[in-house]
């Protein structure tokens, strides 16, 4: 996958927002989140823009599979979110295709799980 294929996928799927991070101290980004910010939707994956050779995608992950994603060759702690095991790709061939978009699927489902109940329930109404 790439970046545009991501993006596309992640847009396909249900409760899933994105937007456009333009600030100085992150770096562009392309935000998803589960169900809209201005309801209380969180933040579960970002594409980086920045060619600062860190990262090009970062996601949360099952904390059980953190320690054992982060062996693979071309995946990291994701920088700043590592203590909510998040992970981070150096490059988009770390995965297979397949496995990468079950490792999103699950990452929203562990997004969707942490919401308030009151934000899931507007989020699984339509509420984005």
């Amino acid at each position: 996958m790439d970046a545009e294929t991501t993006r596309g996928y992640l847009s396909s799927l249900p409760f899933v927002v994105e937007s456009v991070s333009e600030t100085t101290r992150w770096g562009d980004k392309l935000v998803f989140r589960v169900g809209d910010q201005s309801i209380g939707g969180k933040m579960f994956s970002q594409i980086d823009f920045e060619e600062d050779g860190r990262a090009i995608l970062s996601f949360a992950t099952d904390p059980e599979r953190f320690e054992e994603l982060c062996e693979g060759d071309g995946v990291i702690q994701a920088p700043y979110r590592a203590r909510l095991h998040w992970i981070a790709l150096q490059r988009w061939n770390a995965f297979s295709d397949a496995e990468l978009k079950k490792l999103l699927r699950d990452a929203i489902a562990i997004t969707f799980a942490k919401l308030p109940k009151k934000t899931r329930d507007l989020v699984s109404s339509g509420g984005k």
